[in-house]
């Protein structure tokens, strides 16, 4: 019988999937090297917790191994062995410990982790081989160690911390197969019936060098999986809801969404496109739907151009925010943000649409409260307070390819632009009257 072939489709998809599993088993998304910080952290911990729970016991053990064993002469080269790389593994902590943060302390930081893992490694492998490789159960701890390291550090870290112990083991055990070394000084006299050339000491540890690198590589396919979530979650979701500058923070850890609202001088702009629900009747939802997509996205390029936030959408308006959530004198708001008006304005009559797009803008400078507003399961990074209601109202009382100011803004600015007074406004659901300044395309000055 004839064999039936996949669709071209399916046997393209199923390749694709193979090809991303082999890219997060064996390689990694995460190009960022260990931070100096998380390196000081990992030494003081080893010297917290390895120290007294596994260094000082195991030299306890090695000192007086001579008493309770019937050992050889060779037991007391592995014993010196572990002694030294122990020393090692101290002064490489300690001085990892008293790193200061510097570029040229990080790097000098990453080579002594480098040889603290060697020491590690080495250490254990010469205790490993003095009671026996092939029957010892010491590679336990490489293991340990192994996943330790990809978990908290980078790929390149963890795969020195598996390459090390791989190789140690298996030079050591090679070594005691061929006769080079006594497969169990410490032992001297005991039966060890893997401690010889024999298969079954072979798969013993052809075994244990797979598991080592197993290990590696499934502990770094879930780092990695954990990495594509976070650049998702932050990337593709928190960068739709929250500004630019809180995405960076969530990034590092350093977002608290609990934080109390604080007060803070912020320059408010609105600016919304005229005649929309016109356009609307005129093209239908479909294709003014593109048009407004087109036009949020250019308004939200030149924001992010000129260093500002954009608080939300409102339909086919957009409020964008000075001084928040990063600080900003209120001269550079005043100033950043009239450049952006004229920018918007000028950057919508170049986005390709049936009729010609206008926009009116409105923007004032005033103290605002500024935080995270709603509930725990949902709440919106925004400002409040009179200054941002008095924008939304001068942009409502302006006319199209017109930028309306309030008076603080206009003070800001001082002679930087020409402009306009319009008068005392009277807004909707502003108490008292509004001097607005008028700004047009050509109102730079030379």
């Amino acid at each position: 019988m004839a064999s039936i072939a996949p669709p071209p489709a399916l046997a393209a998809g199923a390749g694709a999937a193979w090809r991303e599993f082999a890219r997060d088993f064996f390689t990694s998304l995460d190009a960022e090297p260990t931070p100096l910080q998380r390196l000081r952290t990992a030494a003081r911990l080893k010297l917290a917790i390895l120290i007294p729970a596994l260094y000082a016991p195991t030299a306890y053990w090695v000192a007086h191994a001579a008493a309770v064993f019937p050992q050889k002469a060779s037991a007391r080269s592995p014993s010196i062995v572990w002694y030294a790389f122990a020393i090692v593994f101290l002064v490489a902590n300690v001085a990892i410990v008293g790193s200061k943060r510097a570029p040229e302390n990080a790097r000098a930081a990453r080579l002594l982790t480098q040889v603290s893992i060697a020491s590690e490694a080495a250490g254990a492998a010469a205790l490993d081989q003095a009671i026996g490789t092939a029957t010892s159960y010491l590679p336990i701890l490489f293991v340990l160690m192994i996943a330790a390291y990809r978990v908290f550090f980078d790929y390149a870290l963890a795969l020195w911390a598996t390459l090390v112990p791989f190789c140690a083991f298996t030079t050591l055990a090679a070594l005691e197969i061929f006769g080079v070394l006594d497969p169990n000084p410490y032992f001297a006299g005991l039966h060890h019936p893997l401690s010889t050339s024999t298969p079954a000491t072979l798969v013993v540890i052809e075994t244990v060098d797979a598991t080592l690198l197993i290990t590696f590589f499934t502990v770094n396919y879930g780092v990695n999986q954990a990495v594509k979530l976070h650049r998702y979650i932050t990337e593709s979701v928190l960068r739709r809801y929250l500004p630019e500058r809180l995405v960076e923070r969530a990034a590092r850890g350093e977002l608290r969404l609990d934080a109390p609202p604080e007060r803070r001088i912020v320059t408010v702009m609105y600016t919304d496109l005229v005649g929309f629900t016109a356009l609307s009747e005129e093209l239908g939802p479909l294709a003014v739907g593109a048009i407004i997509d087109r036009y949020l996205s250019r308004v939200a390029e030149l924001a992010h151009e000129h260093g500002a936030t954009v608080d939300k959408f409102i339909g086919d308006c957009v409020m964008i925010v000075f001084g928040a959530p990063d600080a900003l004198e209120p001269a550079e708001q005043a100033r950043r943000s009239v450049e952006l008006a004229l920018a918007i304005q000028a950057g919508i009559r170049s986005i390709d649409a049936a009729v010609p797009l206008s926009a009116r803008t409105g923007i004032n400078t005033g103290e605002a409260v500024v935080g995270n507003f709603g509930c725990e399961w949902r709440s919106d990074y925004t400002v409040i307070g009179p200054a941002v209601n008095v924008a939304a109202r001068l942009e409502a009382a302006g006319q199209a390819g017109r930028i309306l100011l309030g008076e603080e803004t206009a003070k800001l600015l001082g002679d930087a632009y020409e402009l306009t007074p319009v008068g005392e406004l009277k807004l909707k659901n502003v108490s008292r009257p509004v001097r607005a300044f008028l700004v047009r395309d050509d109102a730079a000055k030379n």
